[in-house]
């Protein structure tokens, strides 16, 4: 249960469509409480009263604003797809429901003279939830609208293009499910064991670059249970066959030379069979 709260979750950064919704569910606000007036402001003055109302749906507007444009455009990484889980999902929609009900409350209570009982405030906590749930249901509209769109506007040759089958693109993810990132099969030079992290290694643009994550190398390996380019070389190795530049008899048995990779990898007795077939 626990773990499944680390899993990703889209997170919409489209600055039009966040103001769009915004704007929308904070209007709905404002509409519902002047058609269906659940507070009865006792105010004989319908100007005032329209004001009080609209001053509700304008701490809608600003706290989602806040939560949803503000702090995402000061904390980039956090709030990236790459990095967005449930958990963090739930977690901003809850500080603004209980941000929104408490500034409904006081704004209620010493600026609109509407005396705070349960009932009223059960419908302020309902009033912000239902805004949380719209603005959610909006945002995973548009995503779903944006993927249907893409996968409408892909050509057929790229729906059949043979490499998307031979380089497919592989997702490490950390053993807690809270960082992930992709590489491509043919991307992947070689994988290591690093105390309990491991260490990636990839080329990219001509240049070898490196990537830690927490996992295991055992957990790592069942990735490539269907690609024969992975091969496990060492209990703390696993190359990708297609970088093997050179084999050889070393001191210490087989030794690997890769392309673009400086340092000899060592093949242990116990994988030296299975990386000699994989070599043929």
């Amino acid at each position: 249960m626990l773990g499944s709260l680390n899993k990703k979750y889209p997170f919409n950064d489209n600055l039009k469509i966040n103001v769009r919704s915004i704007g929308f569910v904070s209007l709905g606000i404002f509409l519902f409480l002047l058609f269906f007036e659940p507070f009865n402001i006792q105010n004989p003055d319908f100007n005032n009263r329209l004001i009080i109302l609209a001053t509700f749906g304008a701490i809608t507007l600003v706290l989602l604003s806040l939560f949803r444009l503000v702090i995402p455009s000061f904390f980039t990484k956090a709030f990236s797809e790459e990095r967005w889980t449930i958990k963090k999902e739930i977690i901003i929609d809850l500080l603004f429901v209980i941000s929104n009900s408490v500034a409904f409350t006081f704004f209620a209570k010493y600026v609109g003279r509407i005396p705070i009982s349960f009932h009223i405030a059960i419908i302020i906590v309902i009033i912000s939830i239902s805004a949380a749930v719209i603005l959610v249901v909006f945002n995973q509209f548009y995503l779903l609208k944006k993927k249907l769109e893409e996968l409408s506007t892909e050509t057929p040759a790229q729906k059949v293009e043979p490499n998307a089958v031979e380089n497919p693109k592989i997702e490490f993810q950390s053993e807690n499910k809270s960082e992930y990132f992709h590489l491509f099969l043919n991307e992947i030079v070689l994988i290591k064991s690093a105390n309990n992290y491991i260490e990636v290694v990839y080329k990219t643009d001509n240049k070898l670059s490196k990537k830690l994550i927490r996992n295991t190398l055992k957990n790592t390996e069942a990735l490539f249970a269907k690609h024969d380019e992975m091969v496990r070389c060492h209990r703390s190795c696993i190359v990708n066959k297609n970088y093997i530049q050179k084999v050889s008899k070393g001191t210490y048995g087989i030794k690997l030379e890769l392309y673009d990779y400086p340092q000899p990898i060592h093949v242990s007795r116990q994988y030296s069979l299975q990386v000699k077939e994989a070599l043929r």
